[in-house]
């Protein structure tokens, strides 16, 4: 088991580093639903240890987590290539997972600052650059994800990351937002 996991840890820092794609990983669904499961813990986890943290981060995790899983099945069914829907959502939430620790509380930090936005009180500029770059190297990451296992252009990648997130946004609304009082 501890050699197992050595292995897909290994397979993931290799994507991570841009030296492998979802490919590599077994097509396993105990594996997706362990990653799965390990990416929910570790972000409870990161989020319960944050004094600022939102209130409802319970429910946008699994909201979170659920439309991502839809999003990539309904993809890749209408895309007929149902068999890389395993790998690839290994892959995606494998690497966010090894994300996690640093990205939320990098966020959590700012939010105060986005939030209220002060003129007069600006965000940390180093911790603004890392939290970027992070962001930007696990958007690369992802995008190379989606790129290699629908054989896409990079540009199709992009979009369809970007549509997983306002798909997860425009879900959560209608569900947990409350509609303004009739006046």
């Amino acid at each position: 088991m501890l050699v197992n996991l050595r292995a897909l840890l290994v397979r993931l820092i290799d994507i991570i580093l841009l030296r492998g794609g979802p490919e590599q990983l077994p097509a396993s669904p105990g594996l997706l639903a362990i990653v799965v499961a390990l990416n929910v813990a570790v972000s409870a986890l990161i989020y319960s240890l944050i004094p600022n943290a939102p209130n409802n981060w319970q429910t946008q995790l699994l909201v979170g987590t659920v439309v991502s899983l839809l999003w990539f099945r309904v993809a890749f069914s209408m895309a007929n290539k149902p068999e890389r829907f395993l790998q690839t959502s290994t892959a995606i939430f494998g690497i966010t997972t090894l994300f996690i620790p640093a990205l939320i509380p990098m966020i959590a930090t700012m939010l105060p600052y986005i939030e209220k936005p002060d003129p007069m009180m600006s965000p940390p500029a180093a911790l603004s650059l890392l939290a970027a770059i992070l962001g930007i190297w696990l958007l690369i990451i992802q995008v190379r994800i989606v790129s290699a296992a629908f054989e896409w252009h990079w540009l199709g990648a992009l979009i369809f990351i970007f549509g997983l997130n306002f798909a997860s946004a425009v879900v959560y609304g209608v569900l947990f937002v409350v509609p303004p009082k009739p006046v």
